[in-house]
C-alpha cells in the first residue's frame, strides 16, 4: 500500500506540473504577441530605428551629404591639432627667451643653478673594500693560521674524555 500511494502522488504532482507548463506557454505567447504590437507601433512611429536595411539605404541615398559631413569634420580635428602645435611652440619661445623678474639679465640659471636638478657623483663602493678577489688555487698554512685553532692543543684530555663519555653511552644503549 505505501508503493501505491508513493506512485499516486508521483502523478498527481506531474499532472501539476504539466498544468502550470502549458499555462505558462500560453502566457509566454501572449507576451510575444505584445512585443510584436509594440514593435510594430515603434515602427510606425520611428521608421528610420527598426529597419537596418532603411538606414543604409538612407545613407546610400544622401552619400554626398554623409561624405562632406565627415570630411568636414576631418578638417576641424586636423586645423584644432595645428593651432595647438603652433601655440605651443610659440609660449615655448617666448619663455624661454623673455624670462626676466625684474630686468632682461636675469636668466633661469641664475635663479635655479643646474646643480639643483641632479644629484651629486656617489661612488659604487666603499673606498678601501675590495668588492672581489683573485681566487686561490689552495690554501697555505701561513694563510690559514689567523683563521684556526687547535683544539686539542692544551686540552687534549678533556676532548678525549668527552668524546669516550659519548661512544660509551652510546655503546651501553645498544642491546
Amino acid at each position: 500500500m505505501g508503493l501505491g500511494k508513493l506512485f499516486a502522488s508521483i502523478g498527481e504532482k506531474t499532472k501539476s506540473i504539466g498544468e502550470k507548463t502549458k499555462s505558462l506557454g500560453e502566457k509566454t505567447k501572449s507576451l510575444g504577441e505584445k512585443a510584436k504590437s509594440i514593435s510594430g507601433k515603434a515602427k510606425n512611429q520611428f521608421p528610420g530605428l527598426g529597419d537596418l536595411s532603411s538606414i543604409q539605404q538612407n545613407i546610400r541615398s544622401h552619400y554626398k551629404l554623409v561624405i562632406i559631413i565627415a570630411g568636414a569634420f576631418l578638417v576641424i580635428v586636423v586645423l584644432l591639432l595645428i593651432l595647438a602645435l603652433v601655440s605651443h611652440s610659440e609660449t615655448k619661445s617666448t619663455d624661454s627667451n623673455n624670462f626676466s623678474a625684474d630686468s632682461g639679465d636675469t636668466h633661469l640659471s641664475d635663479i635655479l643653478p643646474a646643480d639643483d636638478f641632479y644629484l651629486p657623483y656617489e661612488p659604487d663602493f666603499v673606498p678601501d673594500v675590495l668588492l672581489e678577489r683573485e681566487p686561490k688555487d689552495g690554501w697555505t698554512e701561513e694563510d690559514a693560521r689567523p683563521f684556526w685553532t687547535n683544539p686539542l692543543e692544551g686540552n687534549e684530555e678533556l676532548w678525549r674524555k668527552r668524546i669516550e663519555s659519548g661512544i660509551d653511552s652510546l655503546l651501553e644503549r645498544i642491546p
